[in-house]
Protein backbone atom coordinates (compact mmCIF):
# COMPACT_ATOMS: atom_id res chain seq x y z
CA UNK A 1 0.00 0.00 0.00
CA UNK A 2 3.20 2.55 0.08
CA UNK A 3 4.93 0.93 -2.48
CA UNK A 4 4.14 3.76 -4.82
CA UNK A 5 4.65 6.13 -2.25
CA UNK A 6 7.53 4.70 -1.27
CA UNK A 7 8.90 4.87 -4.84
CA UNK A 8 8.13 8.66 -4.98
CA UNK A 9 10.15 9.35 -1.85
CA UNK A 10 13.02 6.66 -3.21
CA UNK A 11 13.21 8.67 -6.30
CA UNK A 12 13.41 11.78 -4.83
CA UNK A 13 16.01 11.23 -2.52
CA UNK A 14 18.29 9.47 -5.10
CA UNK A 15 18.19 12.78 -6.50
CA UNK A 16 18.76 14.84 -3.68
CA UNK A 17 21.29 13.00 -1.92
CA UNK A 18 22.89 12.71 -5.27
CA UNK A 19 22.75 16.25 -6.19
CA UNK A 20 23.89 16.77 -2.17
CA UNK A 21 27.21 14.62 -2.66
CA UNK A 22 28.35 16.51 -6.09
CA UNK A 23 27.49 19.32 -3.80
CA UNK A 24 29.39 18.49 -1.15
CA UNK A 25 32.88 18.25 -3.67
CA UNK A 26 32.17 21.26 -4.85
CA UNK A 27 32.15 22.75 -1.31
CA UNK A 28 34.88 20.79 -0.04
CA UNK A 29 37.07 22.34 -3.29
CA UNK A 30 36.22 25.76 -1.92
CA UNK A 31 36.74 25.16 1.97
CA UNK A 32 40.15 23.78 0.75
CA UNK A 33 40.71 27.35 -1.09
CA UNK A 34 39.78 29.34 1.99
CA UNK A 35 41.73 27.72 4.37
CA UNK A 36 44.50 27.90 2.02
CA UNK A 37 44.43 31.53 2.17
CA UNK A 38 43.76 32.38 6.04
CA UNK A 39 45.58 29.74 8.08
CA UNK A 40 49.46 30.27 8.49
CA UNK A 41 51.52 27.73 6.59
CA UNK A 42 52.80 26.68 9.51
CA UNK A 43 49.64 25.27 11.28
CA UNK A 44 48.82 23.41 8.21
CA UNK A 45 51.38 21.89 6.27
CA UNK A 46 48.96 19.74 4.99
CA UNK A 47 47.65 22.33 3.11
CA UNK A 48 50.81 23.81 1.40
CA UNK A 49 49.91 23.18 -2.38
CA UNK A 50 47.99 24.16 -4.33
CA UNK A 51 45.14 22.81 -6.23
CA UNK A 52 44.05 22.76 -9.55
CA UNK A 53 41.06 24.37 -11.20
CA UNK A 54 37.81 22.89 -10.03
CA UNK A 55 36.80 21.33 -13.36
CA UNK A 56 40.54 19.44 -13.10
CA UNK A 57 38.19 17.11 -10.57
CA UNK A 58 34.78 16.10 -12.70
CA UNK A 59 36.75 13.02 -12.77
CA UNK A 60 36.97 12.53 -9.69
CA UNK A 61 32.79 13.15 -9.23
CA UNK A 62 32.22 10.63 -11.90
CA UNK A 63 34.61 8.38 -9.93
CA UNK A 64 32.08 9.25 -6.50
CA UNK A 65 28.94 9.21 -7.80
CA UNK A 66 28.47 5.52 -8.40
CA UNK A 67 30.68 4.62 -5.32
CA UNK A 68 27.84 6.63 -3.07
CA UNK A 69 24.95 5.17 -5.59
CA UNK A 70 26.08 1.98 -4.41
CA UNK A 71 26.31 2.23 -0.69
CA UNK A 72 23.21 3.96 -0.59
CA UNK A 73 21.05 1.26 -2.55
CA UNK A 74 23.09 -1.61 -0.31
CA UNK A 75 22.07 0.20 2.65
CA UNK A 76 18.71 0.45 2.74
CA UNK A 77 18.65 4.10 3.32
CA UNK A 78 15.28 5.06 2.26
CA UNK A 79 13.75 1.76 3.96
CA UNK A 80 14.77 3.37 7.83
CA UNK A 81 14.69 6.67 6.80
CA UNK A 82 11.33 7.28 8.53
CA UNK A 83 11.19 5.21 11.47
CA UNK A 84 15.05 5.60 12.27
CA UNK A 85 16.52 8.06 15.55
CA UNK A 86 18.38 10.96 14.28
CA UNK A 87 21.22 8.96 16.56
CA UNK A 88 20.89 6.24 13.61
CA UNK A 89 20.69 8.43 11.00
CA UNK A 90 24.14 9.59 12.13
CA UNK A 91 25.22 5.74 12.58
CA UNK A 92 24.16 5.25 8.90
CA UNK A 93 25.67 8.28 7.34
CA UNK A 94 28.85 7.44 9.19
CA UNK A 95 28.99 4.15 8.11
CA UNK A 96 28.41 5.67 4.23
CA UNK A 97 31.32 8.10 4.45
CA UNK A 98 33.57 5.27 6.82
CA UNK A 99 32.88 2.87 3.32
CA UNK A 100 32.79 5.07 0.87
CA UNK A 101 36.31 6.50 1.94
CA UNK A 102 37.85 2.96 1.39
CA UNK A 103 36.60 2.64 -1.84
CA UNK A 104 37.59 5.56 -2.96
CA UNK A 105 40.84 5.77 -2.02
CA UNK A 106 41.49 1.94 -3.09
CA UNK A 107 39.84 3.13 -6.60
CA UNK A 108 42.02 5.88 -6.91
CA UNK A 109 44.93 4.14 -5.76
CA UNK A 110 44.21 1.26 -8.48
CA UNK A 111 43.89 4.29 -11.44
CA UNK A 112 46.47 6.31 -9.84
CA UNK A 113 44.75 9.41 -9.84
CA UNK A 114 46.50 12.46 -8.17
CA UNK A 115 44.17 14.44 -6.11
CA UNK A 116 44.47 15.74 -2.84
CA UNK A 117 43.99 14.11 0.30
CA UNK A 118 43.04 17.12 2.29
CA UNK A 119 40.13 17.82 -0.54
CA UNK A 120 39.04 14.18 0.24
CA UNK A 121 38.59 14.33 3.60
CA UNK A 122 36.96 17.81 3.41
CA UNK A 123 34.49 15.94 0.82
CA UNK A 124 33.47 13.83 3.42
CA UNK A 125 32.87 15.90 6.09
CA UNK A 126 30.74 18.17 3.92
CA UNK A 127 28.67 15.32 2.68
CA UNK A 128 28.01 13.95 6.21
CA UNK A 129 27.01 17.43 7.34
CA UNK A 130 24.52 18.29 4.63
CA UNK A 131 23.28 14.30 4.17
CA UNK A 132 22.75 15.21 8.04
CA UNK A 133 21.22 18.62 7.78
CA UNK A 134 19.07 16.96 5.02
CA UNK A 135 17.40 14.54 7.43
CA UNK A 136 16.82 16.73 10.18
CA UNK A 137 14.92 18.85 7.98
CA UNK A 138 12.86 16.00 6.66
CA UNK A 139 12.24 14.56 10.31
CA UNK A 140 10.71 18.42 10.96
CA UNK A 141 8.87 17.96 7.80
CA UNK A 142 7.26 14.67 8.61
CA UNK A 143 6.79 16.03 12.06
CA UNK A 144 4.72 18.65 10.41
CA UNK A 145 2.62 16.61 8.26
CA UNK A 146 1.52 13.90 11.24
CA UNK A 147 -0.07 17.08 12.95
CA UNK A 148 -2.21 17.19 10.13
CA UNK A 149 -4.73 14.47 10.45
CA UNK A 150 -6.47 14.99 6.52
CA UNK A 151 -2.75 13.90 5.35
CA UNK A 152 -3.88 10.29 6.40
CA UNK A 153 -5.30 7.20 5.02
CA UNK A 154 -7.83 5.69 6.74
CA UNK A 155 -7.43 1.38 6.25
CA UNK A 156 -10.00 -1.21 7.61
CA UNK A 157 -8.52 -4.81 8.36
CA UNK A 158 -10.93 -7.86 7.15
CA UNK A 159 -9.25 -11.37 9.01
CA UNK A 160 -10.54 -14.11 10.13
CA UNK A 161 -8.16 -14.92 13.05
CA UNK A 162 -4.99 -13.11 14.52
CA UNK A 163 -3.10 -12.48 10.95
CA UNK A 164 -5.19 -9.42 10.37
CA UNK A 165 -4.01 -7.94 14.07
CA UNK A 166 -0.12 -8.48 12.71
CA UNK A 167 -0.71 -6.41 9.67
CA UNK A 168 -2.34 -3.89 11.47
CA UNK A 169 0.65 -4.01 14.02
CA UNK A 170 2.68 -3.61 10.58
CA UNK A 171 0.29 -0.54 9.72
CA UNK A 172 1.05 1.29 12.70
CA UNK A 173 4.37 1.27 12.03
CA UNK A 174 3.90 3.44 8.78
CA UNK A 175 2.17 6.28 10.31
CA UNK A 176 4.57 8.50 9.71
CA UNK A 177 3.78 8.00 6.17
CA UNK A 178 0.24 9.11 6.96
CA UNK A 179 -1.44 5.44 7.22
CA UNK A 180 -4.04 5.22 9.62
CA UNK A 181 -5.65 1.90 11.33
CA UNK A 182 -9.47 2.19 11.41
CA UNK A 183 -10.03 -0.77 13.15
CA UNK A 184 -10.62 -4.12 12.33
CA UNK A 185 -13.57 -6.97 10.93
CA UNK A 186 -13.79 -10.43 11.43
CA UNK A 187 -15.05 -12.85 8.93
CA UNK A 188 -17.97 -13.94 10.64
CA UNK A 189 -21.50 -12.33 10.10
CA UNK A 190 -23.23 -12.31 13.06
CA UNK A 191 -20.75 -10.08 15.61
CA UNK A 192 -22.26 -6.83 16.73
CA UNK A 193 -20.22 -4.32 17.81
CA UNK A 194 -22.14 -1.03 19.99
CA UNK A 195 -21.76 1.85 17.77
CA UNK A 196 -19.22 2.11 14.57
CA UNK A 197 -17.49 5.70 15.21
CA UNK A 198 -14.04 5.40 13.92
CA UNK A 199 -11.54 7.25 16.76
CA UNK A 200 -9.32 9.20 14.90
CA UNK A 201 -5.97 7.86 16.07
CA UNK A 202 -6.62 4.81 18.58
CA UNK A 203 -3.67 3.20 20.20
CA UNK A 204 -5.64 0.09 19.65
CA UNK A 205 -7.79 0.26 16.96
CA UNK A 206 -11.54 -1.99 18.53
CA UNK A 207 -12.97 -4.60 16.37
CA UNK A 208 -15.82 -2.97 14.77
CA UNK A 209 -18.06 -6.23 14.11
CA UNK A 210 -18.29 -8.86 11.51
CA UNK A 211 -18.92 -8.91 7.41
CA UNK A 212 -22.55 -7.33 7.89
CA UNK A 213 -21.12 -4.19 9.70
CA UNK A 214 -19.03 -3.44 6.32
CA UNK A 215 -22.31 -1.69 4.21
CA UNK A 216 -22.63 0.35 7.45
CA UNK A 217 -19.39 1.15 8.22
CA UNK A 218 -18.48 2.24 4.73
CA UNK A 219 -21.52 4.82 5.23
CA UNK A 220 -20.94 6.57 8.43
CA UNK A 221 -17.01 6.35 8.54
CA UNK A 222 -14.38 7.60 5.94
CA UNK A 223 -12.75 4.48 4.43
CA UNK A 224 -9.46 4.93 2.23
CA UNK A 225 -8.76 1.37 1.58
CA UNK A 226 -9.66 -1.78 3.11
CA UNK A 227 -6.91 -4.47 3.83
CA UNK A 228 -8.47 -8.53 3.09
CA UNK A 229 -6.28 -11.22 5.46
CA UNK A 230 -7.29 -14.21 3.47
CA UNK A 231 -5.91 -17.55 5.94
CA UNK A 232 -7.29 -19.91 3.84
CA UNK A 233 -9.36 -20.66 0.56
CA UNK A 234 -12.24 -20.70 2.39
CA UNK A 235 -11.69 -16.34 3.70
CA UNK A 236 -11.80 -15.48 -0.15
CA UNK A 237 -15.14 -17.24 -0.54
CA UNK A 238 -17.06 -14.73 1.95
CA UNK A 239 -14.70 -12.03 0.68
CA UNK A 240 -16.60 -12.26 -2.75
CA UNK A 241 -20.18 -10.42 -1.63
CA UNK A 242 -17.34 -7.52 -0.22
CA UNK A 243 -15.17 -6.74 -3.53
CA UNK A 244 -18.05 -6.08 -5.86
CA UNK A 245 -19.48 -3.60 -2.79
CA UNK A 246 -16.15 -1.99 -2.63
CA UNK A 247 -15.51 -1.54 -6.32
CA UNK A 248 -18.99 0.56 -6.35
CA UNK A 249 -17.55 2.85 -4.02
CA UNK A 250 -14.46 3.33 -5.79
CA UNK A 251 -12.55 2.01 -2.73
CA UNK A 252 -8.95 0.16 -2.93
CA UNK A 253 -8.77 -3.30 -1.67
CA UNK A 254 -5.87 -5.07 -0.80
CA UNK A 255 -5.38 -8.99 -0.24
CA UNK A 256 -3.06 -10.80 2.08
CA UNK A 257 -2.83 -14.65 1.19
CA UNK A 258 -1.25 -16.33 3.73
CA UNK A 259 -2.28 -19.48 3.00
CA UNK A 260 0.50 -20.15 -0.20
CA UNK A 261 2.57 -22.67 0.62
CA UNK A 262 5.85 -20.91 0.32
CA UNK A 263 8.58 -20.81 3.46
CA UNK A 264 11.45 -18.70 2.77
CA UNK A 265 10.34 -17.58 -0.78
CA UNK A 266 9.43 -13.82 -1.55
CA UNK A 267 6.23 -13.26 -3.04
CA UNK A 268 6.10 -10.41 -5.34
CA UNK A 269 3.51 -9.20 -7.79
CA UNK A 270 3.62 -8.41 -11.43
CA UNK A 271 1.57 -8.23 -15.00
CA UNK A 272 2.09 -9.92 -18.20
CA UNK A 273 0.47 -7.44 -20.29
CA UNK A 274 -3.48 -7.56 -18.23
CA UNK A 275 -2.39 -10.73 -16.46
CA UNK A 276 -1.81 -10.59 -13.50
CA UNK A 277 1.29 -12.99 -11.65
CA UNK A 278 2.37 -13.79 -8.14
CA UNK A 279 5.84 -14.67 -7.77
CA UNK A 280 7.62 -16.59 -5.90
CA UNK A 281 11.57 -16.39 -5.64
CA UNK A 282 14.24 -17.35 -2.86
CA UNK A 283 16.72 -15.72 -4.80
CA UNK A 284 17.47 -11.66 -4.84
CA UNK A 285 14.81 -10.51 -7.83
CA UNK A 286 15.33 -8.38 -10.13
CA UNK A 287 15.91 -4.52 -8.53
CA UNK A 288 18.14 -2.01 -8.87
CA UNK A 289 20.25 -2.63 -6.71
CA UNK A 290 21.15 -6.20 -8.97
CA UNK A 291 21.29 -3.38 -12.01
CA UNK A 292 24.08 -1.69 -9.72
CA UNK A 293 25.69 -4.74 -8.83
CA UNK A 294 26.04 -5.81 -12.45
CA UNK A 295 27.67 -2.17 -13.08
CA UNK A 296 29.76 -2.60 -10.33
CA UNK A 297 31.17 -6.08 -11.77
CA UNK A 298 32.05 -4.17 -14.95
CA UNK A 299 33.52 -1.35 -13.62
CA UNK A 300 36.01 -3.24 -11.13
CA UNK A 301 36.49 -6.07 -13.82
CA UNK A 302 37.97 -3.24 -16.00
CA UNK A 303 40.01 -1.54 -13.71
CA UNK A 304 41.14 -4.79 -12.04
CA UNK A 305 42.17 -6.21 -15.47
CA UNK A 306 44.01 -3.05 -16.72
CA UNK A 307 45.98 -2.88 -13.21
CA UNK A 308 46.89 -6.23 -13.34
CA UNK A 309 47.84 -6.75 -17.00
CA UNK A 310 51.08 -6.42 -16.15
CA UNK A 311 51.32 -8.71 -13.72
CA UNK A 312 49.14 -10.92 -16.23
CA UNK A 313 51.78 -11.18 -18.50
CA UNK A 314 54.51 -11.96 -16.65
CA UNK A 315 52.94 -14.85 -14.88
CA UNK A 316 51.92 -15.92 -18.89
CA UNK A 317 55.68 -15.59 -19.92
CA UNK A 318 56.67 -17.58 -16.58
CA UNK A 319 54.02 -20.59 -17.04
CA UNK A 320 55.79 -20.72 -20.61
CA UNK A 321 59.08 -21.08 -19.83
CA UNK A 322 58.71 -23.34 -16.71
CA UNK A 323 55.87 -25.59 -17.92
CA UNK A 324 53.91 -27.28 -20.45
CA UNK A 325 51.06 -26.65 -21.82
CA UNK A 326 48.25 -24.16 -22.06
CA UNK A 327 48.96 -20.98 -20.25
CA UNK A 328 44.72 -20.49 -19.35
CA UNK A 329 43.06 -23.38 -17.89
CA UNK A 330 39.61 -24.03 -19.32
CA UNK A 331 37.12 -25.88 -17.47
CA UNK A 332 33.54 -26.72 -17.55
CA UNK A 333 31.51 -25.55 -14.45
CA UNK A 334 27.83 -24.89 -13.61
CA UNK A 335 26.55 -21.79 -13.89
CA UNK A 336 23.18 -19.26 -12.96
CA UNK A 337 20.50 -22.44 -12.81
CA UNK A 338 22.95 -24.74 -13.77
CA UNK A 339 23.61 -23.55 -17.43
CA UNK A 340 27.13 -24.37 -18.28
CA UNK A 341 30.43 -21.81 -18.05
CA UNK A 342 33.81 -22.15 -19.14
CA UNK A 343 35.89 -20.72 -16.54
CA UNK A 344 39.17 -19.70 -17.08
CA UNK A 345 42.28 -19.30 -15.01
CA UNK A 346 46.10 -19.87 -14.54
CA UNK A 347 47.01 -22.89 -15.36
CA UNK A 348 48.50 -23.77 -11.48
CA UNK A 349 49.23 -28.04 -12.52
CA UNK A 350 50.87 -30.17 -14.55
CA UNK A 351 49.23 -30.44 -18.43
CA UNK A 352 46.72 -33.55 -17.89
CA UNK A 353 46.17 -33.51 -14.06
CA UNK A 354 42.55 -34.20 -14.67
CA UNK A 355 43.72 -37.94 -16.09
CA UNK A 356 45.49 -39.00 -13.14
CA UNK A 357 43.34 -37.53 -10.50
CA UNK A 358 41.53 -41.09 -9.97
CA UNK A 359 44.60 -41.96 -8.20
CA UNK A 360 45.10 -39.52 -5.33
CA UNK A 361 41.16 -39.56 -4.73
CA UNK A 362 41.51 -41.41 -1.86
CA UNK A 363 43.45 -38.61 -0.47
CA UNK A 364 40.93 -36.16 -0.39
CA UNK A 365 40.64 -34.33 2.68
CA UNK A 366 37.60 -32.25 1.98
CA UNK A 367 34.27 -33.87 2.83
CA UNK A 368 31.44 -34.02 0.18
CA UNK A 369 31.48 -34.23 -3.63
CA UNK A 370 34.19 -30.97 -3.91
CA UNK A 371 38.27 -32.63 -3.69
CA UNK A 372 40.60 -30.83 -2.18
CA UNK A 373 44.13 -32.11 -1.13
CA UNK A 374 46.92 -29.57 0.93
CA UNK A 375 49.86 -31.38 -0.43
CA UNK A 376 48.14 -31.77 -3.97
CA UNK A 377 51.30 -33.66 -6.11
CA UNK A 378 49.66 -32.28 -9.65
CA UNK A 379 50.31 -28.38 -8.52
CA UNK A 380 53.54 -26.95 -10.10
CA UNK A 381 56.22 -24.95 -7.98
CA UNK A 382 54.76 -21.68 -10.00
CA UNK A 383 51.44 -22.91 -9.38
CA UNK A 384 51.92 -23.01 -5.51
CA UNK A 385 52.73 -19.53 -5.60
CA UNK A 386 49.81 -18.54 -7.55
CA UNK A 387 47.29 -20.47 -5.63
CA UNK A 388 47.94 -19.02 -2.67
CA UNK A 389 48.07 -15.36 -3.79
CA UNK A 390 44.95 -16.22 -6.03
CA UNK A 391 46.78 -14.68 -8.57
CA UNK A 392 45.81 -17.84 -10.84
CA UNK A 393 41.67 -16.69 -10.59
CA UNK A 394 42.67 -13.09 -12.14
CA UNK A 395 41.74 -14.69 -15.98
CA UNK A 396 37.85 -14.74 -14.04
CA UNK A 397 37.53 -11.25 -14.89
CA UNK A 398 37.09 -12.22 -18.19
CA UNK A 399 34.18 -14.26 -17.43
CA UNK A 400 32.67 -11.36 -15.00
CA UNK A 401 33.18 -9.24 -18.39
CA UNK A 402 31.08 -11.63 -20.36
CA UNK A 403 28.52 -12.26 -17.65
CA UNK A 404 29.17 -15.31 -16.71
CA UNK A 405 30.03 -14.64 -13.38
CA UNK A 406 30.22 -12.07 -10.98
CA UNK A 407 33.20 -10.90 -8.83
CA UNK A 408 30.61 -11.77 -5.33
CA UNK A 409 28.82 -15.01 -5.21
CA UNK A 410 29.19 -18.73 -4.55
CA UNK A 411 31.52 -20.35 -5.79
CA UNK A 412 31.29 -22.06 -9.77
CA UNK A 413 31.02 -25.89 -8.87
CA UNK A 414 32.14 -28.58 -11.37
CA UNK A 415 28.81 -30.95 -13.23
CA UNK A 416 29.87 -34.07 -11.17
CA UNK A 417 29.66 -31.84 -7.61
CA UNK A 418 26.42 -30.84 -8.40
CA UNK A 419 25.44 -34.68 -9.09
CA UNK A 420 26.05 -34.95 -5.66
CA UNK A 421 24.50 -32.00 -4.15
CA UNK A 422 21.14 -32.49 -1.77
CA UNK A 423 18.21 -30.89 -3.10
CA UNK A 424 18.35 -27.96 -0.83
CA UNK A 425 22.06 -27.47 -1.76
CA UNK A 426 21.14 -26.79 -5.14
CA UNK A 427 19.69 -23.70 -4.20
CA UNK A 428 23.52 -22.15 -4.39
CA UNK A 429 22.44 -22.04 -8.32
CA UNK A 430 19.92 -19.99 -8.21
CA UNK A 431 22.45 -16.64 -8.26
CA UNK A 432 25.05 -15.93 -10.54
CA UNK A 433 28.56 -17.68 -9.28
CA UNK A 434 31.76 -15.23 -8.25
CA UNK A 435 35.13 -15.53 -7.89
CA UNK A 436 35.03 -14.67 -3.88
CA UNK A 437 31.97 -15.67 -1.73
CA UNK A 438 31.36 -16.05 2.33
CA UNK A 439 33.25 -19.07 2.05
CA UNK A 440 36.39 -17.46 0.70
CA UNK A 441 36.80 -14.77 3.09
CA UNK A 442 35.36 -17.53 6.21
CA UNK A 443 38.75 -20.11 6.17
CA UNK A 444 37.59 -20.76 2.70
CA UNK A 445 39.47 -24.94 2.62
CA UNK A 446 39.36 -24.94 6.29
CA UNK A 447 35.55 -25.25 6.48
CA UNK A 448 33.44 -28.43 5.85
CA UNK A 449 31.51 -28.92 2.79
CA UNK A 450 27.98 -28.43 4.37
CA UNK A 451 29.03 -25.65 6.48
CA UNK A 452 30.48 -24.34 2.70
CA UNK A 453 26.92 -24.79 1.44
CA UNK A 454 25.27 -23.11 4.41
CA UNK A 455 27.16 -19.94 4.43
CA UNK A 456 26.46 -20.23 0.00
CA UNK A 457 22.44 -19.91 1.14
CA UNK A 458 22.80 -17.26 4.00
CA UNK A 459 24.77 -15.18 1.12
CA UNK A 460 21.45 -15.41 -0.99
CA UNK A 461 18.75 -15.41 2.02
CA UNK A 462 20.89 -11.60 3.24
CA UNK A 463 22.23 -10.26 -0.38
CA UNK A 464 22.94 -6.91 -0.39
CA UNK A 465 25.32 -4.68 -2.00
CA UNK A 466 26.74 -3.82 1.53
CA UNK A 467 27.49 -7.83 1.82
CA UNK A 468 29.16 -7.92 -1.62
CA UNK A 469 31.38 -4.95 -0.50
CA UNK A 470 32.20 -5.98 2.74
CA UNK A 471 32.84 -9.42 1.26
CA UNK A 472 35.57 -7.90 -1.26
CA UNK A 473 37.19 -5.67 1.27
CA UNK A 474 37.48 -8.92 3.52
CA UNK A 475 38.65 -10.80 0.32
CA UNK A 476 41.81 -8.33 0.09
CA UNK A 477 42.48 -9.22 3.52
CA UNK A 478 42.20 -13.26 3.34
CA UNK A 479 44.72 -12.62 0.38
CA UNK A 480 47.38 -10.43 1.56
CA UNK A 481 47.37 -13.13 5.09
CA UNK A 482 46.85 -16.31 3.37
CA UNK A 483 44.45 -17.44 5.09
CA UNK A 484 43.14 -20.58 4.26
CA UNK A 485 44.97 -21.06 1.18
CA UNK A 486 45.86 -24.54 -0.55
Amino acid sequence: MITRQAKIYTALQYFIDLLLTSGSLVAAYYLRLYLHQVLPRTWTPWLAHDLYPLSHYTGLLLLIMPIWLALISSMNFYHTLVRLSIVGQLRMLANLELFGGILLGFALFLLKMNVSRPLILLFLWANFALLFLERVALKIKLHLFKENQHNFKSILIVAGNTDGREVGELIKNYRDWGLHLAGYITTETDIRSEGCALPQRPSDPPTLGGLNRIPQILQENIIDEIVFVASDKKDLEKFEEIFPLCETQGIRMRLVANFFPQSISRMSMGYLDHVPLITFSTAPDYSPALVMKRLLDLGLSLVLLAAAAPLMLVVAALLKLTTKGPIIYRQVRCGLYGRPLTLYKFRSMIDGAEDVLWEIKHLNEMDGPVFKMRQDPRVAPLGRVLRKSSIDELPQLYNVLKGDMSLVGPRAPLPEEVREYTRSQRRRLSVTPGITCLWQVSGRNEIDFNEWMKMDLRYIDNWSLLLDLKILLKTILTVLLDKGAR
